[in-house]
């Protein structure tokens, strides 16, 4: 085969990477991969919305929680201070 057969535009004599390579099955099989690829970064995308949706509750959850339990310890403090601030002052009147 000499150099000039293998010109490109050719058309007697096609370009040896042509046989091999067959552009129809090239595009559907990069088509099937974009839709694979397309399926999975949004599942992806659903899942990590999800786990970010879950965590701003459970954040939300502890804080809230923490407040309850600051409120009560605080309400507690008081109900003894006043407490104590009443035994002190009947013990002084005796």
């Amino acid at each position: 085969m000499k150099d000039e057969d293998l010109i490109w535009g050719n058309v007697e004599n096609p370009d040896p990477y042509d046989l091999l390579f067959d552009e129809d099955k090239a595009r559907k099989a990069a088509s099937a991969v974009k839709i694979f690829q397309d399926v999975s970064v949004g599942s992806t995308k659903e899942k990590m919305k999800e786990e970010g949706t879950q965590q701003r509750e459970t954040i939300g959850k502890s804080g809230q929680e923490q407040r309850e339990t600051a409120a009560q310890a605080q309400r507690f403090a008081q109900e003894d201070e006043a407490r104590d601030y009443g035994q002190a002052q009947r013990a002084y009147r005796y």
